[in-house]
C-alpha cells in the first residue's frame, strides 16, 4: 500500500508522541499541558500515595544511587541594580535627561553615550551606561594575619595586616559591561584607536578552546599606546574547563560562556547579542581594559583601592552585602565540587550557576558597589609581588600603596620556559586580580586574596571595574 507524504507525517507525529509519553518524568508530567488534562481526575488516595513514595525513596531502589537532577532556580535570579533609578537620582531637576553636570562620570563618556548629539541623555542613550559610587576618603587594615588557604597552601602574599590611608575616588558600581565595553570598540574604531581582524585563536587560547576556530580579535592600531597588542578575542565558542569528568577529557564550560560581543565587517561594526548587554564584558585583556580607562579618563583600581572599597567601610571578611558569603550573596562557586573532607565554604549546589550573570543580581555592599565577590575576576594597576605588603610595612608606606614597578616583559608567544597557574610559581611578571569568578571556589573571594594573573590571560572569567581619581593623588605616601 502507498503511504502519502501527508499520511507519513500523521504516523510519525504519533509515534514521536507516545515516546514522549514513555520518556517523561514526574517533573516532566507536572509541566506538561496534555498530561494535566489527561490526568485532572485524581483520587486523594492517589495524591496521597504519590507523596509517601516521594518521601521513601528507599523504596524506590531502581533510582536510589541516581542523581536527581533540578533546574536552577539560581539562573534567573530577579535584577537588584536598577539603572533607571540611579539616572533619577542624578536628574536634578527632573526633566527625564542627564545633562554633563548631573552625569557623575567623564565627558568622554557622555560625549559617547549622546548619540544624538543634542548634549543631553535620554532614557534611552542611559540604559547601559556607567554610574559611580563615592567612596570617601578614609583608613582600614589592607591584608590579613590569617592567611587564606586556597588551592592547597596558604596564601602568604596577603600578610602582613597593615594600615593603610586612601585619598577618596569614585568607583564604578558594577563590572565593566558588554554594552559599555561594545561602545567603546565603535568609538575607538571609528577614530583609528584599535584594528580589527579574523585571525586563529592564540596559543593561550588554544588550550582552552573546545574548536580551534577563527575569531576576530581587537588591537591597538599603530601610533597608538598599544600599537598591536591584543585587547580582546570575540570568542564565539565557549571553553573547555580544568576538570575531567568520568573520561580522560576535560569537560566543557557552560555553553553560555561566550564573548557575546560580535563584529560584522560588511557594516563595520560591533554588536551585542540580544539579551546580554548586561552581562560583565569578558575575554578582557589586562591592555583591551587599560585601553578603555585611558579612552574614557578612568583608571583601573589600585589593589589597595579595590580592597578598601570592598570592604565596605567595616572590614568585611568577603566584599559582600554582609561580610559574609554564600550562594544567595555572590555568583561563585558555592559547592564542594572536589568533595574535600576539610571543606569550609558554603555547600550549595542548588545555588551554584555555572555562567556569567547580569551585573547586580545580588545584593551591593555598604558602597553601592556590586559583584564585586564573583561573576568575573577584575583586573587592578598593580604588579604582583608577594612581599610588597611587608615592603609597605619596613618603609613606612600607609598612603595609597601601588606596586606599579617596571620592567617586566611579557613571555615569549610560544610559552617556552613559562610556569604559573593558580598556586604555582609565576616565571614572568604578573598583575593582582581581585574578587574571583562564577567558577572560583569561595578562597577566591575573600576581600584579602591577592590573585597573579599574567596580563596576556583573557577568557571567560576575567573583566574589569574602573575608578575616577583626583590627578592630585600621590602614590605610595607616608
Amino acid at each position: 500500500m502507498k503511504i502519502s507524504r501527508k499520511q507519513l507525517v500523521v504516523v510519525l507525529l504519533v509515534i514521536s508522541m507516545a515516546t514522549l509519553s514513555i520518556g517523561c518524568t514526574d517533573e516532566d508530567e507536572a509541566n506538561t499541558g496534555t498530561n494535566v488534562a489527561v490526568n485532572e481526575e485524581v483520587s486523594e488516595t492517589d495524591v496521597n500515595s504519590k507523596e509517601e513514595n516521594e518521601e521513601r525513596p528507599e523504596e524506590r531502589p531502581e533510582e536510589s544511587n541516581k542523581p536527581r537532577y533540578r533546574s536552577n532556580l539560581a539562573e534567573i535570579r530577579e535584577q537588584v541594580y536598577d539603572r533607571e533609578e540611579q539616572v533619577d537620582k542624578l536628574d536634578e531637576n527632573g526633566d527625564g535627561y542627564l545633562t554633563i553636570d548631573e552625569y557623575n562620570g567623564t565627558t568622554k563618556l557622555f560625549e559617547d553615550m549622546d548619540l544624538d548629539g543634542d548634549n543631553k541623555l535620554s532614557v534611552e542613550e542611559t540604559e547601559y551606561m556607567i554610574t559611580f559610587e563615592d567612596i570617601p576618603t578614609g583608613s582600614f587594615i589592607m591584608g590579613t594575619d590569617d592567611p587564606v588557604t586556597a588551592f592547597g597552601k596558604s596564601e602568604v602574599a596577603s600578610s602582613p595586616a597593615h594600615p593603610i590611608t586612601l585619598d577618596g575616588f569614585q568607583m564604578a558600581a558594577t563590572e565593566l559591561t558588554t554594552a559599555q565595553y561594545c561602545l567603546y570598540l565603535n568609538s575607538a574604531l571609528e577614530s583609528d584607536q584599535i584594528v580589527v581582524d579574523l585571525a586563529p585563536l592564540t596559543a593561550i587560547e588554544k588550550d582552552r578552546m573546545i574548536y580551534p576556530t577563527l575569531t576576530y580579535e581587537v588591537r591597538g592600531a599603530a601610533g597608538t599606546n598599544y600599537e598591536d597588542d591584543l585587547f580582546m578575542q570575540l570568542s564565539r565558542v565557549s571553553s573547555i574547563s580544568h576538570e575531567y569528568g568520568e573520561s580522560p577529557l576535560l569537560i566543557p564550560e557552560h555553553p553560555l560562556n561566550q564573548c557575546w560581543i560580535f563584529y560584522v565587517p560588511d557594516m563595520e561594526k560591533f554588536y551585542v547579542e540580544p539579551g546580554f548587554e548586561n552581562w560583565p564584558a569578558a575575554y578582557l585583556r589586562f591592555e583591551g581594559a587599560m585601553a578603555f580607562s585611558e579612552y574614557y579618563d578612568l583608571s583601573l583600581p589600585t589593589e589597595a583601592e579595590w580592597e578598601y572599597a570592598a570592604s565596605g567601610g567595616q572590614q568585611f571578611e568577603f566584599p559582600t552585602v554582609d561580610g559574609s558569603n554564600d550562594g544567595d550573596k555572590s555568583n561563585y562557586r558555592c559547592y564542594n565540587v572536589e568533595n574535600e573532607e576539610d571543606f569550609e565554604g558554603a555547600d550549595e549546589p542548588e545555588n551554584f550557576v555555572g555562567f556569567r550573570l547580569d551585573v547586580g543580581k545580588y545584593p551591593a555592599n555598604p558602597y553601592g558597589l556590586y559583584d564585586l565577590a564573583g561573576n568575573v575576576w577584575e583586573w587592578t594597576l598593580d604588579w604582583y609581588d608577594k612581599s610588597f605588603y611587608q615592603y609597605c610595612v619596613n618603609n613606612d608606606i600607609t598612603r595609597n600603596p601601588l606596586n606599579n614597578m617596571e620592567g617586566y616583559e611579557h613571555p615569549p608567544a610560544d610559552k617556552v620556559g613559562v610556569t604559573g597557574g593558580p598556586g604555582q610559581v609565576f616565571s614572568h611578571g604578573a598583575k593582582v586580580c581581585k574578587g574571583g569568578s562564577y567558577n572560583y571556589h569561595e578562597a577566591m573571594t575573600y576581600t584579602t586574596l591577592r590573585f597573579p594573573v599574567y596580563n596576556y590571560i583573557a577568557n571567560d572569567h576575567f573583566g574589569a571595574r574602573f575608578v575616577i581619581r583626583s590627578s592630585d593623588v600621590e602614590f605610595n605616601g607616608k
